[in-house]
């Protein structure tokens, strides 16, 4: 009697929704609604949540999910029964695929960004230009802007080298370079190539930098303060000492990837280059050389010597002014810092001085017992 009772109270139940739905108080959904719905929710979300942030995508889900439901609650209200589920659950695929493949494709530009200027700049510049740009938007075109450059080389190397071991040439090739890219990377700069001894480095690309005629004056600096320690670095290893000078130059260049098609170069071209390459071969060593736009956007932070007697070929000596970095200071309101060629030339003396008696012992030979 009991289990009676309770199939009479189902069947009641079922009755009653039959009644419902064929006396046509309620309009039901057709199938086919419920697909084509289903399918263009699916394909709404899936473009409109790849446009934007991840945070705003899932912003937008959760208010389409919302919005669904409260038109399915006011279409119930006004007798149409639409469907409660499979929309939902295509609007949350839709848009968990879409955010997950854009996250792919982002992180495989951001990879690819990575690998292409990493060896060139700073990681940090380099992870910057990944969550900013694409690969293509960086690599696709050249174009023309204001740089400055940095050329710094060492004083008579080829010369020396001439006379050196092999395995010697490179170690002091190696540290050099390590000590170098180092200071220009920490002054956000990006290394343009290497040419044998010489280090070239651009600022004001990839990346915009507002003052890059002052980091790349500051980064001279240290590339000359750090000659001590990288001196006796040489010393240490029985290696002989070096001495290296700067040039730097300010104005519009061409900047881009380029090359041929097998091998591209990210590298600037256009006369601003060629002259702070040439104020690199007459500088002496130890000491910065620069021309008339870099010391106009540092002049606050610089003090300079004119070089009147330098002569650069196709540069008329009544019209373009060369300088000589002399001191430096950290704001308009800091003491003067003379700059450190006087403590490079004196540690490169010594360390000279050093690596010749160790050449006339070991020439020596060991003493007879």
């Amino acid at each position: 009697m009991c289990i009676r009772d309770r199939n009479y109270g189902y069947r009641i139940m079922g009755d009653a929704i039959s009644t419902v739905l064929s006396d046509r108080y309620i309009r039901v959904q057709p199938a086919i609604s419920v697909f084509l719905a289903t399918l263009l929710l699916s394909a709404i979300v899936g473009l409109v949540v790849y446009l934007p942030s991840f945070r705003n995508g899932m912003l937008i889900t959760g208010g389409l999910l919302l919005g669904y439901f409260g038109l399915t609650g006011v279409l119930g209200q006004n007798g149409y029964l639409t469907d409660p589920l499979y929309a939902p659950i295509a609007i949350a695929l839709a848009a968990s695929f879409s955010l997950g493949a854009r996250y792919v494709l982002e992180e495989r530009e951001r990879r690819k960004v990575e690998l292409i200027f990493g060896h060139y700049i700073d990681p940090r510049i380099a992870r910057q230009l990944a969550s900013t740009k694409s690969a293509d938007a960086i690599i696709s075109r050249g174009e023309r802007r204001d740089l400055t450059m940095l050329f710094v080389d060492i004083r008579g190397f080829t010369a020396m080298s001439e006379a050196m071991r092999a395995e010697d040439v490179l170690a002091v090739i190696q540290d050099y370079l390590d000590e170098m890219s180092a200071l220009i990377f920490k002054w956000d700069g990006t290394i343009d190539k290497y040419v044998g001894d010489e280090v070239v480095a651009i600022w004001n690309s990839p990346v915009a930098q507002p003052n890059h005629a002052l980091l790349a004056v500051r980064c001279a600096y240290d590339l000359i303060n750090e000659a001590p320690s990288l001196l006796a670095k040489l010393a240490a290893k029985g290696l002989p000492p070096i001495g290296w000078g700067i040039g730097i130059n300010t104005g519009p260049a061409v900047v881009g990837n380029m090359g041929s098609k097998d091998r591209l170069q990210y590298t600037a071209l256009g006369d601003t280059v060629n002259t702070a390459a040439r104020f690199c071969g007459v500088a002496e060593p130890f000491t910065v050389i620069l021309g008339q736009p870099t010391f106009d956007a540092c002049a606050e932070y610089i003090a300079v010597d004119q070089m009147p007697g330098i002569q650069l070929k196709g540069k008329s000596a009544e019209t373009f002014r060369i300088f000589k970095l002399g001191a430096i200071r950290e704001n308009t309101q800091s003491p003067w810092v003379k700059f450190p060629t006087d403590a490079a030339l004196a540690a490169y003396a010594a360390q000279k001085r050093l690596y010749a008696w160790q050449s006339v012992f070991a020439a020596a030979g060991p003493p007879e017992s």
